[in-house]
């Protein structure tokens, strides 16, 4: 299988592509060089990278790389945290998070569903958050954009299903990433979510037979104790 990923470099998308990489040819997207270079070392075999830096003045280059690659699988883990209260939101974070957990996931998964539309077959993967099923205190920024991200997701199902297009999005409680650094309030360490329950799900969505769809899977977090 042929699996595009957004957000390679990140904590969930380099769990996934270390999972992923033994059985399948991948396309890792990325925008940090450095992040990138510690990735590639960590992997069991070669595998293509493609930049999305100033992605927006790269258009036609990037969608040729997409077109080249010829994709079964496109998977957007990309995403960045973003809070505060809503007097205290400025329009530059709102503007920072609109452009990392909404913005260039719409932008890769519009190339990456012409191709599919073109195939007449595609599974297109979102990782969210459970933000994106209700609101949260401090979420103005975050939750906003998570919702918009669901919503393209549904979108994205019901305009693609006739053409052998399968969405499936995951969402997700608090991981253990980088993320836990940025939030107000930070749960104990031993209620987080294993980034190798992602790698399940996932592996789960890209292993269900053709007959059959997994349109969400919510991974919650079992205990959630607050420092």
């Amino acid at each position: 299988m042929k699996i595009i990923l957004a957000g390679a470099t990140g904590d969930i998308g380099s769990a996934i592509a270390l999972s992923l990489i033994d059985k399948h040819e991948l396309l890792l997207l990325y925008r940090d060089e450095e992040k990138r270079q510690a990735l590639k070392g960590k992997l069991s075999k070669e595998s293509s990278f493609l930049s999305i830096q100033e992605c927006y003045n790269r258009l036609e280059e990037i969608k040729e790389a997409f077109i080249n690659f010829s994709p079964d699988v496109f998977i957007n883990a990309i995403g960045d945290g973003f809070y505060g209260k809503i007097e205290d939101i400025a329009l530059k974070t709102m503007d920072e998070s609109y452009e990392a957990n909404f913005r260039v996931p719409f932008f890769l998964t519009q190339i990456a569903y012409d191709i599919f539309l073109k195939n007449r077959r595609g599974h297109i993967i979102f990782i969210n958050s459970i933000s994106a099923l209700e609101g949260f205190p401090y979420g103005g920024a975050y939750c906003s954009m998570k919702f918009a991200l669901r919503g393209l997701a549904e979108v994205v199902a019901k305009e693609g299903k006739r053409y052998g297009i399968r969405v499936t999005t995951l969402y997700l409680g608090i991981v253990d990433t980088k993320l836990l650094q940025k939030m107000p309030f930070r749960p104990k360490q031993g209620s987080l979510i294993p980034k190798e329950e992602i790698v399940k799900a996932i592996n789960f969505a890209l292993e269900i037979g053709p007959k059959t769809e997994i349109k969400e899977i919510i991974l919650k977090n079992r205990r959630l104790l607050w420092r």
